[in-house]
């Protein structure tokens, strides 16, 4: 009842109710000229007269039953005209029920009633529709209606072709038909073979997604909107190489969990790089990391940084009681800290400003909130930078990761997750040995009341100091690119896919394991940066230079997460393997090495003395020269999935 107020109060609606009156009154008298050929005597007159009015109130009391005066003309949709049908069609019934109440429907024509439902369902939808047209004037179908109008269409328009003849792709043309301002004028569909030649709303579909580089040549194209969010990256990458030079636009439109809130016009954004990496999506079922951290209080180390700052985002998802964030550096802590606060979340969020380093300050923090797991992403992770700085490397990684470690036994955490990389595989670098190291404290550290779990994994795209970013600022200041070998490879995965699988990795962990993600197949540095300058319309070797610079010391020209004498178990999860290396590590020596660390790092002692106790810890640490290491790696050549990731190792303990 408040509804039908709301809408008998605004004046247009007063304005719309008398416009049909009048057709339903002129519908009713069409149906009487029809029926009697035009003459109309004084009793057939007198008929109509008497139920004009009766009429009328069924039939408008029948729209109103079915929301007809609810809808905007501008906007008729279907379910406007359905309900328009079913109006129409229950006001006759309605009408007929007085005719056989009123007049025992004696003398009355029953083709009268079946003309008259007839005309108002044509007249009062026709009307709607028009009004429609009338508003989007610059869709196709309207041109060939409207077409004495003068044509709106402008030289400076972008030229769209649409990939998708779906629902999507047909919403995406009735939104932008909708939205003349917005500057684009939609040339034609792409679709599937059985299609070519057809018209979705007069606008043709021009050929296959194959032909789509001939087509942009053909109809000079700008932009090409993807409406297919399921189109497989390799196609997506195949289709942005082919139109390499052409000067097209590429946008897609997301997931349906990315545009679940807005219109599909609205969540059209570029493609990204990660759209065009060639591996699964990746699902996973969060309801075991739901249940393991709902009103639970967790700790973050690194909270700042890229790895830790998503997995405060998502797991404030998951309802903590308390969420932690520690971190030494000030601003990224207050950034994320303040993006949490924004989202009105029931999760307490507590900024610690603290060092993994500081044992005293640990325990301070882990007294005060008792912190019921632990996500330990802080590290030194620029593998040129800690070649330098041996020492400092082995502070944080090392004795950072055990000192931490230690409180957590000691106020009795339920689980400590530990970050690490596959850096830490056969490591070439000061970094990817202090992180195997750090693996090899939580393993052994398992078991002291505290499940102690590791999760190993490659390259994240975009993330603090990584190549992406570099080769942004490279490709906006007009290059060159630099890429340090031809050959170079890498795993990539984005850092909220990463962020999912540890959660889900360390849900399902029970203490000990070494958590392995499979991060698909690798890609090579160079088709990395071609890529990237062919998303900003751009030619590689032609608009940016790429020149190659050779390894950085620590770097190795291919990745690895898995070494010979590592055993894989599967798991539920197809992106998550168990590696069972625990039983290799001597603890002896291990607990020898983080003493005489301790005292190097006290009395600022010698970093080579640093680096040969590494050697020690870490039999497969092989420091070198990168033309060393570019060797090395040849003779690896780890270019597989996870499943191929075992190669023998060269250099036994």
């Amino acid at each position: 009842m408040r509804n039908v107020l709301h809408v008998i109060w605004r004046k247009s609606f007063w304005v719309i109710f008398v416009f049909d009156l009048i057709l339903l009154t002129l519908c009713y008298c069409a149906a009487y000229w029809v029926r009697f050929d035009g003459e109309i005597d004084s009793v057939i007159r007198h008929q109509f007269m008497v139920t004009l009015i009766p009429l009328l109130i069924c039939k408008s009391a029948s729209f109103f039953a079915f929301d007809v005066y609810r809808g905007m003309w501008r906007y008729t949709s279907i379910k406007d005209l359905i309900n328009i049908i079913k109006g129409a069609a229950v006001g006759s019934l309605f009408f007929v029920g007085y005719l056989v109440m009123a007049h025992h429907f004696t003398g009355f024509s029953r083709s009268v009633v079946l003309a008259d439902g007839v005309f108002a369902i044509v007249a009062i939808g026709g009307f709607r529709v028009l009004i429609r047209l009338y508003y989007q004037q610059d869709s196709a179908f309207t041109k060939e209606l409207l077409w004495w109008r003068t044509d709106t269409s402008k030289e400076n328009y972008r030229k769209v072709c649409i990939v998708g003849t779906g629902t999507l792709g047909e919403e995406l043309f009735r939104e932008m038909n909708g939205a003349p301002g917005l500057g684009y004028k939609i040339v034609g569909f792409v679709g599937d073979t059985s299609l070519r030649g057809m018209k979705i709303h007069g606008v043709p579909i021009l050929g296959l997604i194959e032909d789509i580089p001939d087509l942009v040549c053909q109809y000079n194209i700008d932009d090409v909107f993807i409406a297919i969010p399921q189109l497989e990256s390799k196609r997506i990458k195949t289709m942005v190489e082919a139109c390499s030079g052409l000067k097209v636009r590429f946008k897609t439109i997301p997931s349906l969990a990315e545009r679940i809130n807005g219109a599909v016009i609205d969540s059209l954004r570029d493609i990204q790089l990660e759209d065009l990496l060639v591996r699964d999506q990746v699902t996973m079922d969060m309801g075991i990391v739901q249940g393991e951290l709902e009103g639970k209080t967790v700790l973050i180390t690194g909270a700042g940084g890229s790895i830790g700052s998503e997995l405060a985002r998502q797991i404030s998802g998951f309802h903590p009681g308390s969420l932690i964030l520690l971190d030494n550096a000030e601003t990224p802590l207050y950034e994320i800290h303040m993006e949490l606060k924004d989202k009105k979340t029931r999760t307490k969020i507590i900024p610690c400003i603290g060092d993994i380093r500081t044992l005293n300050g640990l325990d301070r923090i882990f007294g005060s909130y008792k912190p019921h797991f632990v996500y330990h992403a802080a590290a030194y992770k620029h593998v040129p930078m800690m070649e330098e700085s041996p020492l400092n490397a082995v502070n944080n990684n090392i004795l950072g990761t055990y000192k931490l470690a230690k409180v957590a036994c000691k106020h009795g955490t339920q689980k400590f997750v530990l970050i690490s990389t596959d850096k830490a595989v056969r490591p070439t670098s000061i970094m990817g040995a202090t992180k195997r190291v750090a693996e090899m404290i939580v393993q052994t550290m398992n078991g002291n009341g505290t499940s102690f779990v590791a999760v190993r994994f490659g390259n994240v795209l975009g993330s603090n100091g990584s190549v992406v970013p570099l080769f942004q600022k490279q490709i906006s200041s007009g290059g060159p690119v630099t890429v340090t070998h031809p050959e170079i490879t890498r795993y990539f995965m984005t850092i909220p896919e990463a962020v999912m699988l540890v959660l889900q990795a360390g849900a399902i962990g029970k203490g000990g394991e070494l958590f392995l993600l499979d991060m698909g197949s690798p890609v090579k540095i160079v088709d990395l940066a071609n890529n990237m300058i062919r998303l900003a319309g751009l030619v590689p070797g032609y608009d940016i230079k790429i020149e190659y610079i050779g390894l950085r010391p620590g770097e190795k020209l291919y990745e690895e997460l898995l070494i010979a004498g590592e055993d894989v178990v599967d798991t539920a999860y197809d992106k998550i393997k168990v590696c069972n290396n625990a039983k290799e590590i001597d603890e002896k020596k291990l607990y020898e090495g983080i003493e005489l660390f301790n005292l190097l790092v006290k009395d600022s002692g010698d970093p080579e003395v640093a680096v040969d106790i590494l050697k020690r810890l870490v039999p497969a640490f092989r420091d070198g020269s990168p033309e060393q290491h570019i060797k090395i790696s040849r003779e690896v050549g780890v270019t597989g999935s996870l499943q191929d990731f075992v190669v023998e190792d060269q250099q036994k303990p």
